[in-house]
């Protein structure tokens, strides 16, 4: 396993299913964290699962959707963290399955925001801290098969397909820098980026293995992009 301990980061979305699990597995190995998540209440809870680690993480708490957040994370998390070592961004929407233009425009722009643009944004104020690390990681989910058009995936499909694409771009602009972009194209990720099964039992036994799948190709030094799970 990769050598994490003391590693500093943040996970966007961290009180979803396979944030929570990141993050309990993070907590594991080592890693010093911030913790954020739209409930201050789901917040409280993850928090309670960790410590029971003897492992004390910063919950950063705070709705995507507030343009007003952005604003101040550098300093937020510049207070606690003189370098970021890791982003990881597990946030997602899925509304529903439906036709493309069943959607208000209200929908259109809260979907196109939490599975996209947030992606964009957490990174551009948070890459100041990431430079200051000796081996910076950018970890983003994906799903190609949705991100190929899949019908009836709708703004989840849309978002997939140019979150592909920002991660090439920013993948060639740093190819000579320090920050490594690693897209994890996680093929059973069918209903959205914290959807993975119906019965929360397969759940519990499969999470673990793609988490640790995700957090060995994540994590690895080896040059690429994107990593097939």
């Amino acid at each position: 396993m990769i050598n994490l301990k003391g590693r500093k980061g943040i996970i966007f979305g961290s009180t979803g299913f396979l944030g929570k699990q990141l993050a309990m597995r993070l907590s594991k190995l080592g890693s010093k964290l911030i913790l954020h998540g739209r409930s201050l209440e789901e917040l409280k809870k993850l928090d309670d699962e960790i410590k029971s680690l003897n492992v004390k993480q910063i919950l950063l708490q705070s709705d995507l959707l507030d343009r007003r957040f952005y604003d101040n994370l550098l300093n937020l998390v510049s207070s606690r963290f003189e370098k970021l070592d890791f982003l990881i961004n597990v946030s997602g929407s899925f509304v529903r399955l439906a036709p493309l233009t069943n959607f208000s425009h209200n929908e259109w722009n809260e979907m196109i925001e939490i599975n996209l643009s947030s992606f964009w944004r957490t990174l551009k104020e948070l890459e100041y801290l990431l430079k200051k690390s000796a081996k910076p990681k950018v970890i983003f989910l994906n799903n190609e098969v949705i991100g190929d058009g899949k019908a009836f995936y709708n703004i989840f499909s849309i978002t997939n397909a140019a979150m592909k694409s920002m991660a090439k771009i920013y993948y060639q602009e740093n190819k000579r820098l320090k920050i490594q972009m690693k897209l994890i194209n996680v093929k059973i990720l069918n209903k959205g980026i914290t959807s993975i099964l119906n019965k929360s039992e397969k759940k519990q036994s499969f999470s673990k293995e793609i988490i640790e799948r995700i957090i060995k190709k994540g994590f690895s030094d080896e040059e690429g992009l994107i990593y097939n799970i």
